[in-house]
């Protein structure tokens, strides 16, 4: 590592290459930042999938409670009896 370093500064310093290794250093920097990016969009998405799935089976389950609980009373009021569940 510390020899690639090296050759790139004398690169840089005899100016013989300076402008293409400047626009290397660029391109690196911009694929490591849009990396981040990507991987921060990645994450939010799947957060929000997490957060629509489990909202999801929560009104599931607190639709079936309901419906359960409104059939039962009107099985009670019909028969006057209560189901079993």
């Amino acid at each position: 590592m510390i020899l690639i370093l090296k050759t790139i500064v004398q690169i840089v310093r005899r100016r013989r290459g300076s402008q293409l290794v400047e626009e290397g250093l660029l391109l690196g920097i911009s694929l490591i930042a849009l990396m981040i990016v990507v991987s921060m969009v990645s994450g939010l998405l799947t957060t929000i999938q997490t957060a629509v799935a489990s909202t999801q089976d929560s009104f599931d389950k607190f639709l079936t409670q309901v419906f359960r609980d409104d059939f039962n009373k009107i099985w009670e009021f019909i028969f006057g009896q209560k189901v079993q569940g």
